[in-house]
């Protein structure tokens, strides 16, 4: 691809990346918000005793086919066509292998209950099955602006039904059904607005011809969903459900402004990167401008929805305080996980899916010995631990893919941390600050005018603002 083509069509889906994944979460916050305050934290327990189930499905069923796709050299529809029916025939023995293990899941959790709900949340990871060549197909040619629409639209369709469930007082229904009609119109719209189509001409060859590279991202995949899961697990079945409802929140809303930036990344870090694979001094200033850019937005983002937490629980539901230093602390968690996207995506475009696993393994390791080590202390220590290997991880990345990259961790640390930094004094500023107003809501709002007006104004002479300036204006960086 032309450099000049590369850099607009890069700029542009950093733009619709950020915008789609920004709307999404932004839609999701308002729907979070409604159901936050329409339903109980034992609603929240009941679906996110499930989410470990529902995750490794999905990875699975994917079987790294979608990354395989974007990577391949030469592409057919014969690919796409292959990994259509591949993926579609994976995801409906899955769902039958997870609807006859409904009644032992709610006996493990000792909650009837979760016999109709898992079977109808399950249905959720099929459809999804249904677009993975489609959403393949729209990344590779970064046609994120055509993406961006369809995903807009199913989360504006599944929030209105979730909505409308919850104020008809359906409980956790409303949040099975939000999960389900999302990526049920999702999967639709990407099926027939995207120019591939799949077709009956049915081979499994290239399916055969991806399967090394794409084993390695899904057992990659598989170990970190169980990693990202197996907390719910565990406090299932140490905690209530009241507080496993507590734990998710706090996860969720820092996850949610985390989706953001991981979103504006993943749309066009791998495609991008790949274009670059031969030439490795272009493939470094790629990687180090993604990483100037996440540090620049993602940073101060995570830590003022840190400092806010408070004040945000407390207008919505004062009923979900418990889950605030969770919250606060998974803000901290996700700045580590901001820079292991950039990692990740790096390695698939590398086509060393292999340091993939090899990380993948140690840090679910880590994580889930942490985990198992400290849930008995409570969730604030289980969250802060796990944070803590978090950053540890980030390290072992470095190790693993900077001979590759051609970048020191000298470069790794001017570009992240002096927006950490600076971010971090203004969030601890305004903390002491603002204290001693009285009002949630105007205490809230000084602190995010605090942080936001004199970050920009501090950070206005790097290059980093400059550039993100000139995107936001022309799209162009």
């Amino acid at each position: 691809m032309h450099e000049t083509s590369l850099k607009t069509k890069t700029a542009r889906g950093l733009y619709w990346g950020g915008l789609n994944n920004g709307l999404q979460q932004l839609i999701g916050a308002v729907v979070g918000l409604v159901l936050l305050s329409r339903l109980t934290p034992d609603d929240y327990g009941i679906v996110g005793m499930l989410a470990i189930f529902t995750a490794i499905a999905v990875t699975m069923q994917e079987g790294g086919f979608k990354a395989a796709l974007i990577n391949r050299g030469e592409i057919r529809p014969a690919d796409h066509n292959s990994v259509f029916w591949f993926t579609i025939a994976v995801s409906a023995v899955l769902y039958l292998i997870l609807f006859f293990l409904a009644g032992p899941i709610a006996r493990f959790y000792n909650q009837p209950e979760l016999v109709k709900v898992s079977r109808v949340l399950f249905l959720s990871f099929f459809f999804v099955s249904c677009s993975i060549s489609s959403d393949a197909y729209l990344l590779r040619t970064l046609m994120i602006g055509r993406r961006a629409a369809m995903d807009i639209t199913g989360a504006v369709v599944a929030g209105i039904v979730a909505v409308v469930m919850a104020v008809k007082g359906l409980g956790y229904w409303a949040l099975v059904a939000h999960s389900v009609v999302q990526s049920a119109v999702t999967s639709l719209l990407k099926l027939l607005f995207t120019p591939w189509k799949p077709s009956l001409g049915i081979t499994f060859r290239p399916v055969k011809e991806m399967l090394p590279f794409g084993l390695r991202l899904v057992g990659a995949s598989f170990v970190t969903q169980i990693q990202n899961n197996i907390f719910s697990v565990i406090l299932g079945r140490a905690y209530t459900k009241t507080e496993v409802g507590y734990y998710s929140q706090g996860c969720k809303w820092a996850g949610m402004a985390n989706q953001v930036f991981n979103g504006m990344i993943t749309s066009v870090g791998q495609p991008v990167m790949a274009h670059a694979t031969d030439d490795a001094a272009r493939r470094r200033a790629i990687f180090r401008k993604l990483t100037r850019f996440a540090a620049f937005s993602a940073f101060p983002a995570l830590l003022g929805l840190g400092l806010i937490a408070p004040e945000f629980i407390n207008l919505i539901n004062p009923e979900f305080t418990p889950s605030v230093p969770v919250l606060q602390l998974y803000c901290l968690y996700f700045i580590a996980t901001v820079m292991q996207t950039l990692f990740n995506q790096a390695a698939m475009a590398c086509r060393r899916s292999d340091r993939y696993l090899t990380f993948t393994l140690i840090n679910a390791a880590l994580q889930i010995a942490t985990a198992l080590i400290t849930f008995r202390y409570g969730l604030v220590t289980m969250a802060a631990s796990v944070t803590a290997v978090n950053y540890a991880a980030v390290v072992v990345w470095f190790l693993l893919l900077h001979n590759t990259l051609g970048i020191t961790f000298t470069d790794i640390l001017k570009d992240t941390v002096p927006f950490f930094a600076i971010a971090l004094l203004l969030a601890l500023s305004a903390h002491y600050l603002f204290a001693a107003i009285g009002s949630d809501l105007w205490r809230m709002l000084a602190k995010i005018g605090w942080v936001a007006g004199l970050y920009l104004l501090l950070t206005s002479r790097t290059k980093t603002f400059r550039d993100t300036m000139t995107f936001i204006k022309k799209r162009e960086l």
